[in-house]
């Protein structure tokens, strides 16, 4: 059997692939499982010998395939592919973020399973950041919810981290207080039309909320940002920082207050 995982949301799809790869474990045991990435290594020779090469400890076989459809070898995937749909000893999966063209339509007939993974949007972006928090103990409102959709809109990876991070440093996972200084406030602050004294005191409550990293902030300012200047500037302290020429905490103090010059060149 195959079972395709397909999509641009990676988050979901890797999520799953990493449930249904301990379900096969846990449920068969002994089994033998490899995983081959065809978008970096386009041959398909090792996962064709493993499939075909019998076991010493099992009859089972669990293969995953990274992003198969980036193979240029057309004619040989889909031999493999096809070869072993009916084998009930075999599993492959197929995790890809490329949709697969009519060449591969038997993937999503009987007995081969397919799941598709597209970018959440309204209430199901809702409903996925509500479970996320309720998974991870914290309890967020109407307001929270719509501030981290203005954040991340609909990047599940940045969304399920940064309340990850929440629930970590928090004392007690309760949930976000209206009271408590809202991260993502401070940062849409930061990151709007506000003068730097807004901006400012923004900054100063994030770096207040239990020793927040200041490069942790930096990479949540230069997420979704309005243009390429915008975007050429983080680059820009991102590098420096990270070539020691200045520290977060400077790029953050120089961002706030709106100050335009090109660290690297210092």
């Amino acid at each position: 059997m195959i079972i395709t995982l397909y999509g641009p949301d990676s988050y979901r799809r890797i999520k799953k692939l990493n449930e249904l790869v301990n379900l096969f474990i846990e449920k068969r045991g002994a089994i033998s499982h490899e995983r081959f990435d065809l978008e970096t290594n386009e041959d398909l020779g090792p996962p064709e010998r493993f499939l075909g090469t019998p076991s010493m400890f099992s009859s089972k076989k669990l293969v995953v395939l990274d992003n198969p459809f980036e193979n240029v070898d057309t004619r040989g995937l889909k031999k493999i592919l096809k070869k072993y749909t009916e084998d009930k000893d075999t599993n492959i999966i197929i995790n890809t973020r490329k949709k697969f063209t009519a060449t591969f339509k038997f993937l999503i007939q009987s007995p081969n399973k397919f799941e598709e993974y597209q970018e959440l949007e309204g209430l199901a972006l809702d409903r996925f950041i509500d479970k996320e928090a309720t998974n991870l103990g914290l309890k967020i409102n109407i307001n929270d919810k719509n501030l981290i959709k203005e954040s991340f809109g609909s990047n599940s990876w940045r969304i399920s981290t940064e309340l990850e991070c929440l629930a970590l440093t928090s004392k007690k996972v309760v949930g976000i207080k209206e009271e408590k200084i809202s991260y993502f406030n401070a940062i849409n602050t930061i990151k709007g039309w506000s003068g730097p004294p807004q901006k400012v005191v923004a900054l100063e409550n994030l770096m207040s909320i239990n020793r927040l990293e200041a490069e942790r902030i930096f990479n949540g300012l230069a997420f979704q940002l309005r243009s390429q200047a915008e975007a050429n500037m983080y680059a820009d302290y991102n590098a420096a920082a990270r070539a020691g020429r200045l520290d977060y905490d400077e790029a953050l103090v120089a961002v706030a207050l709106g100050l335009q010059f090109n660290p690297l060149e210092w």
